[in-house]
């Protein structure tokens, strides 16, 4: 068995030299064109210095060392290796609390209650497995302040289960570092959304324009490196090990055979493997057939793995995700919107309306002017009928529309406000759950009770309608929320979409943050 990569010392941005950046395969081919530093250096310090800033971050960066001590204890105890997770009282509770699930392997008919019983029971290997993981998710996770950031942190986990498996039953040398390096093969992607999400979402609007461009190609046009050269930057940056940096850089040549290529490249393969298969909206039963045939095939020459096998592990690290998630108090909702049309009417708007809401950002405009902007680019750009920003009003404790874009628009902002308060419409619903609402269609019976009248008696809803609420928090205080609506026989709401919005709600976020600090100057 391979020895693990020793813990990296002291990285500093500045000395950082990626082997291969923007190269994307080591079977020997590589990207048009490698990245050149003085196109991305200032973008990268920049994400460095937003990491640096934010304590959630910091925290992320001290616990790494915790996983590397767990991933690394490969031929230690499994006393010294139950001590390192003792350490940790909620990731303890958490190991024995996934052990003694269901879909755990278990012969204790009482249940395992300590760290040292899980592992002479299941054995050390899967438990200090299981605590690498958890301990990533929950890192990841806790850094979501965005529902595309917790979808994100939910596909890493869905991929980690179903890298140990393919660890494990095709003879790789380490599933540990496997595991870890699948959970985390997005974090560039993640990373930008997190910092930098117009970025984002300008990334997502070349895909969207040309979709012959591949993700790393996209992300390299706009942030001048991809996004995976991001990822292995940070990475390394968090004194990642060496194999896990390295699997997290992609391939593109498929005409290799896995006999003959490394066991590092042949983990890459494993992880975008993953990625691939877990990026499939299990929506519709003929399309996911259909996008798992193909990608089966591209990798069969290097994996070994069948259709048949595919579908299994598709549908078995679905299932534990979900399952996962419940146990740690997350909600999994996946796959709640289902698309049927395209994601964006007009690509122009939203192109220069992005640009120009990021250059005022920064300038002396005044909200209203910013959040003007917002509506009209969101009106403009998408499929709705309506779109509202409503605020927060301090001395009434009411939600009250502020800016709105649509049919009757000027008497929507008369009409539309609500009390705060503990009831279970959807508005509420919302804002105490710090969640976000879509209703695909109101003549559903589900949501009868649940659309509060004063709305549906606006005149503008007279028809039939889809809706979304997107509640705005400032740290844990309720400050705006985004109502938009659609005509819902022509359109329904479309995951990308729901992407999009949640970085206009970013851009609101930055906007309220950096007009609350120049009213402290």
């Amino acid at each position: 068995m391979d020895q693990p990569a020793p813990p990296h010392g002291g990285i500093e941005l500045d000395a950082i030299c990626l082997p291969g950046l923007g190269r994307e395969t080591g079977a020997g081919d590589w990207a048009a064109t490698p990245s050149d530093a003085s196109d991305h250096s200032l973008f990268v310090t920049s994400i460095f210095k937003k990491m640096v800033a934010q304590d959630s971050f910091l925290s992320f960066s001290r616990q790494v060392s915790n996983v590397n001590k767990i991933l690394t204890m490969k031929y230690s105890s499994a006393q010294d290796i139950a001590n390192v997770i003792l350490k940790d009282m909620a990731l303890t509770s958490k190991v024995l609390k996934l052990v003694n699930a269901s879909f755990y392997r278990h012969f204790s008919s009482k249940g395992i209650s300590t760290i040292s019983e899980a592992m002479i029971i299941l054995g050390t290997d899967e438990v200090r497995s299981a605590a690498a993981g958890l301990k990533i998710y929950e890192m990841m996770s806790g850094l979501a302040n965005a529902k595309i950031l917790k979808d994100k942190s939910l596909k890493g986990l869905q991929r980690s289960i179903m890298a140990r498996q393919i660890a494990l039953e095709g003879g790789f040398k380490d599933a540990d570092s496997l595991q870890i390096s699948a959970m985390i093969y997005d974090l560039g992607e993640y990373l930008v959304a997190l910092f930098a999400p117009d970025k984002y979402i300008q990334i997502e609007v070349v895909m969207d324009d040309d979709d012959t461009l591949s993700l790393q190609a996209a992300s390299k046009s706009i942030l001048g490196l991809s996004y995976s050269d991001l990822g292995r930057l940070v990475a390394l940056k968090l004194h990642l090990p060496e194999n896990i940096v390295n699997a997290i850089r992609p391939v593109t040549n498929f005409s290799v055979k896995g006999d003959k290529i490394s066991e590092g490249d042949r983990r890459r393969y494993a992880c975008a493997f993953t990625r691939e298969i877990c990026d499939i909206p299990m929506d519709t039963r003929d399309q996911s057939m259909g996008q798992i045939m193909e990608i089966t095939a591209k990798y069969k020459g290097v994996l070994a793995i069948g259709m048949s096998k595919a579908l299994e592990l598709a549908k078995t690290s679905r299932d534990k995700m979900i399952k996962h998630a419940a146990l740690l108090n997350i909600d999994p909702g996946q796959d709640k919107a289902i698309s049927r049309f395209p994601s964006v009417k007009n690509m122009d708007s939203l192109t220069a309306g992005l640009k120009k809401i990021q250059e005022n950002l920064h300038s002396q405009l005044s909200i209203h002017e910013i959040f003007t902007k917002i509506v009209e680019t969101l009106f403009e750009s998408f499929y709705f009928t309506q779109v509202c920003i409503a605020i927060k009003k301090k001395e009434t404790q009411t939600m009250d529309a502020r800016f709105a874009k649509g049919n009757k628009s000027q008497e929507f902002l008369k009409r539309f406000s609500f009390k705060l308060e503990n009831r279970l419409d959807i508005f509420n619903h919302a804002v105490l759950k710090n969640r976000d609402v879509i209703v695909k269609d109101n003549r559903e019976k589900k949501y009868k009770k649940k659309i509060p009248s004063w709305y549906m008696d606006l005149g503008e809803n007279e028809q039939a309608f889809g809706l979304a609420v997107f509640p705005v928090f400032v740290g844990q205080k309720i400050i705006s929320m985004i109502v938009v609506s659609w005509d819902s026989n022509a359109h329904s709401m479309n995951q990308k979409t729901l992407d999009y919005l949640s970085v206009f709600r970013e851009l609101m976020v930055k906007t309220f943050t950096l007009h609350a600090r120049k009213q402290k100057r």
